[in-house]
């Protein structure tokens, strides 16, 4: 079998019709498939491949046959080409001295039943992007012949591939770059030369509560408000000639939290053209002020506990002999009026004198324990025991100040790991914080209930005023109380979620079906 070569008109209809289809190849098997239907009609009769290679690995990912079948493993070997094929290609020195590339006179095809042929590296801009096999069946070899101009359309095709490869690398490391600042914990916006917003990120949306649609295209100056106009828009304004800004304070307003505090950098991006040129953007990174305010409150709160800690020690120390005195004594006359047979009244008085002084004892420790953890472990308990028992203590309480308590507990409240004493000691400052919010006439309810397979919890609800909700945190914090001068010290509810949060617990606040607050202590079930 002879074969006729093409005409050199031939070969450059075919180089141009590579050329033409480079810039409609959206992938690199449109791409490699078109030139082999190009080389197939330019060469009939031959065995065609292309085997494609991953730069990173430089071994070949993909193969693409026409004429004859691949051989198998052909796409797992690596690479042989001649030695005047390398110093044709121009590699680049790590790329040549890889040991996936097999430098040798002889041919190793790719194709099932062909012996005879050759191969030319695909080589652009030092890479090798893959090999061009080209083979031929017994006694046809037309080597001489087809080699030139397999040559001119080898390089083409590298150019093409490198070409396509560099616009998929340009499309990741743009949509890459996006992710990035869409996912970043800042606050992005940039700008171009006319103040048009060109892009935002999703945490500044969020913050702002408006959607992409609506900011981008738009004009900045339009969402900087009167007051903060001829600061932000001088910042800007430099920028755009230029200048860096750090630390520019903007207020920013939210659909859900008010107006933000937010602090600014500001800075040029590119110039257009030549060194000196205009400035092409400005972009603004941002930080939400409220978190980092946050956090120093977070840390000021920690420095009242060390404090209070070192407080409560001392407290506890000087009352711990005084009350122990007044327990053993209280129980010491108990007995002996109980021998002489004194009245039942008298007696009951003097319980609850012990029974008092206990209590300010399990206070003032616990007060020590809100700043710094005890050490006991979490046990078993009935939970509804604790809830019965705190009610029970309060009795008096509820009894003087003339209110309605009712109490709806689940029979089947499961036992949970806790410290029962703490417990009831929530429960007793929720239900006091309660009466005394609807004294004379007013109703407490207290609840308890499951909610399987994960968490119990316990809720106290009065009928009182409420509280606001400007004040639903600050109710934690140490020392802060709405009640009247004398009637409260501010600590009663910072030490009730010190300790839920030492159980692994959960307090809510919020409104109450009776009218008034709602606590809700929510534990977990192990």
């Amino acid at each position: 079998m002879t074969f006729t070569p093409p005409t050199p008109e031939a070969e450059l209809a075919a180089l141009r019709s590579l050329a033409a289809d480079l810039g409609t190849a959206t992938s690199e098997a449109a791409l490699v498939e078109r030139a082999l239907e190009l080389l197939g009609t330019l060469l009939p009769g031959r065995a065609l491949c292309v085997r494609v290679l991953d730069i990173r690995t430089r071994e070949p990912a993909n193969g693409y046959v026409r004429g004859a079948p691949m051989r198998e493993g052909a796409l797992a070997e690596g690479i042989t080409i001649t030695e005047e094929a390398l110093r044709g290609a121009a590699l680049k020195s790590a790329v040549a001295a890889s040991a996936r590339l097999i430098v040798r006179d002889r041919w190793d095809s790719p194709f099932t039943g062909i012996a005879t042929g050759f191969a030319i590296p695909l080589a652009a801009g030092g890479e090798l992007h893959g090999v061009l096999d080209i083979g031929y069946a017994p006694s046809a070899d037309a080597r001489p012949a087809d080699e030139p101009g397999v040559r001119a359309f080898a390089a083409h095709l590298a150019i093409a591939l490198r070409t396509l490869r560099l616009a998929d690398d340009a499309l990741g490391l743009r949509d890459y770059q996006a992710r990035l600042l869409e996912n970043a914990n800042a606050l992005i916006v940039g700008i171009d030369r006319r103040w048009r917003i060109t892009a935002c990120n999703r945490a500044l949306l969020e913050l702002v509560g408006s959607s992409r649609e609506t900011v981008l295209g738009r004009d900045l100056r339009d969402f900087i408000t009167p007051d903060q106009r001829q600061h932000l828009t001088s910042a800007f304004s430099a920028a755009l000639s230029g200048q860096h800004h750090t630390a520019v304070s903007a207020a920013l307003p939210t659909r859900k939290h008010g107006t933000v505090r937010t602090v600014w950098s500001i800075a040029p991006v590119g110039r257009v053209g030549a060194i000196g040129g205009p400035i092409e953007a400005v972009v603004a990174i941002g930080q939400d002020m409220s978190q980092i305010e946050a956090l120093q409150e977070q840390v000021v709160r920690a420095e009242r506990l060390a404090t209070l800690g070192e407080l409560a020690a001392g407290v506890v120390h000087e009352l711990n002999n005084p009350l122990t005195s007044i327990t053993v004594y209280a129980e010491y006359l108990v007995r002996k009026l109980e021998s002489q047979g004194a009245e039942p009244p008298d007696l009951e008085k003097l319980r609850r004198i012990g029974a008092s002084a206990q209590r300010i004892l399990r206070f003032s420790r616990d007060l020590v324990q809100y700043a710094r953890p005890s050490g006991r472990d979490l046990g078993p308990i009935d939970l509804a025991a604790v809830v019965r028992q705190s009610v029970s203590i309060c009795e008096h309480l509820i009894e003087r100040g003339g209110v309605t308590l009712a109490v709806e507990v689940d029979p089947e409240l499961p036992v949970v790991r806790a410290i029962s004493g703490q417990l009831e000691q929530v429960l007793i400052n929720l239900i006091t914080n309660a009466v005394h919010a609807v004294e004379n006439g007013g109703r407490v309810m207290v609840r308890a209930q499951a909610e399987r397979p994960s968490t119990v919890w316990f809720e106290v609800a009065d009928s009182g005023p409420g509280i606001s909700e400007d004040d639903h945190e600050k109710i934690f914090e140490p020392f802060f109380t709405t009640k009247p001068d004398g009637k409260g010290t501010g600590l009663g509810l910072p030490i009730v979620r010190n300790i839920v949060e030492q159980h692994r617990g959960e307090i809510r606040v919020g409104r109450s079906d009776l009218g008034g607050a709602a606590f809700r202590v929510i534990l977990p079930i192990t």
